[in-house]
């Protein structure tokens, strides 16, 4: 299965009237193809979040947030992709800088995880980034909470896509 297939028409005209789209799941489950599709067909501002992998996970975070700041506050469309946005949703509520009107969440088995891990020669990672997907989970769920705690802020939509093989 091609995660670009998941970008069927009824997704895109879903998300034509979003204007911020956040795209977050584990590693390895299709989300940069989902959303170089998606900036594709709805003609945005795409941010990768990979692009902003440095030796320093915060200050990858708070430099992504400064590429998307200008973009976000003055509420021009864009679609921000990659595991980095899980931190990205969590640090957007507690120093409120970042709200999306969308969350694409991928979802895929441990199966799928591994055979892309194994299919890109990267078979020696997959403990690590199994063990690194749990600490994804604890951050989304500290981003949930924060987000039913915080009355003030507007709860996104929010679509899960399989992307299990």
């Amino acid at each position: 299965m091609n995660p670009a297939d998941l970008v069927t028409p009824q997704l895109i005209n879903f998300c034509r009237p979003m204007n911020t789209i956040a795209i977050c799941g584990f590693t390895k489950t299709g989300k940069v193809t989902i959303a170089k599709k998606l900036a594709e067909e709805l003609n945005r501002k795409l941010f990768i979040s990979d692009d902003f992998q440095y030796a320093k996970p915060e200050e990858s975070l708070y430099e992504l947030i400064r590429n998307i700041s200008p973009y976000h506050q003055q509420r021009v469309p864009i679609i921000v992709e990659g595991i980095l946005c899980f931190r990205l949703l969590r640090k957007g509520i507690q120093e409120g800088v970042f709200f999306p009107d969308l969350i694409i969440k991928t979802k895929c088995d441990e199966k799928t995880i591994r055979h892309f891990y194994n299919k890109d020669g990267e078979g020696h990672k997959i403990d690590r980034a199994l063990s690194f997907n749990k600490g994804l989970d604890k951050i989304w769920n500290d981003y949930l909470n924060l987000l039913s705690q915080n009355s003030w802020v507007k709860t996104p939509q929010f679509i899960e896509l399989n992307t299990s093989l």
